[in-house]
C-alpha cells in the first residue's frame, strides 16, 4: 500500500513538472500582439473601368493566433471580442491590442478572423468609387453579412522580442475579390435614389454572389 501511495505521488509530481515546463520551453518572456486591418492600396493608375475602395470597416467577433516557434513549439491564442476595425485608420473599437503571446522567432504565423454574425449589421462594409468605362463616376458600397472566417498567413519569419508590442495588419484585397466581375456588369449595375451603387444580398445580387465566393482569397497579414 505504501509503494502504491509512493507511485501515485511520483506520478502527480511528474505531471506537475510537465505542465509547468512548457512555459520555460516557449521562451524567455512574453510580448503583446495588436490587431489592425486595412484595404490594399488600389489608387494607382485610376482609369475608366476602375474600382477603388478607400474606407469602411470589418466587424470581427473572434481572433485566433497560431504560430510555430523556431524550436518547433506550437502556440495558439484565441480572443473572443466584438470589435469594429476601421479600414481608413486601422483603429479597432474596442481595441485589439492585448493579445499576449510568447516572445521568440516564429517560422510560421497564421491569423484567423471570424466576422460578427449576430444580426443584420454587415460584417464588412467597403465604400469607394467606380469609374465607368464611359468616364462617369459613381459611389459604390459593398456590404457583406455572414460568419465568414478569414485566414491570413504570413510567409515571412517573424521575430518578436520580449516585452515589446507587435502590430499585425490584416490586408484585404477587394481588387482580387472583384476581378471576376466584368466592367459591363458594373457599368449597368443598379444605382439607388441617392446615387450609390450598393452591392449586397438585396441589391445587385448577381455581382454580390460572384464577389462573396471570393472573400477568402488573397487575405494577407503583415507584421510590424
Amino acid at each position: 500500500m505504501k509503494n502504491l501511495t509512493y507511485l501515485i505521488l511520483v506520478f502527480l509530481v511528474l505531471v506537475g513538472v510537465t505542465g509547468c515546463s512548457s512555459d520555460d520551453e516557449i521562451g524567455s518572456g512574453n510580448a503583446i500582439l495588436k490587431i489592425s486591418a486595412e484595404l490594399k492600396d488600389q489608387s494607382s493608375g485610376i482609369t475608366s473601368g476602375k474600382l477603388v475602395f478607400s474606407s469602411g470597416y470589418v466587424w470581427v467577433s473572434e481572433i485566433v493566433f497560431d504560430g510555430t516557434l523556431q524550436r518547433g513549439t506550437s502556440i495558439s491564442r484565441t480572443v473572443e471580442r466584438f470589435s469594429q476595425i476601421d479600414f481608413a485608420t486601422g483603429i479597432a473599437n474596442p481595441s485589439l491590442d492585448d493579445i499576449i503571446i510568447p516572445a521568440g522567432d516564429y517560422t510560421f504565423v497564421n491569423l484567423e478572423v471570424k466576422l460578427r454574425d449576430e444580426d443584420s449589421q454587415p460584417g464588412i462594409v467597403m465604400e469607394g468609387i467606380y469609374i465607368r468605362t464611359d468616364g462617369s463616376e459613381v459611389s459604390i458600397r459593398f456590404e457583406f453579412n455572414s460568419g465568414e472566417v478569414f485566414e491570413a498567413e504570413t510567409s515571412q519569419q517573424v521575430s518578436i522580442e520580449e516585452n515589446t508590442s507587435l502590430l499585425s495588419k490584416i490586408l484585404f484585397d477587394p481588387n482580387i475579390w472583384f476581378s471576376v466581375v466584368s466592367n459591363t456588369a458594373l457599368d449597368n449595375a443598379t444605382v439607388n435614389s441617392d446615387g450609390i451603387m450598393i452591392i449586397s444580398e438585396r441589391s445587385n445580387e448577381a455581382i454580390f454572389d460572384l464577389v462573396a465566393d471570393r472573400l477568402d482569397v488573397s487575405t494577407e497579414s503583415v507584421f510590424k
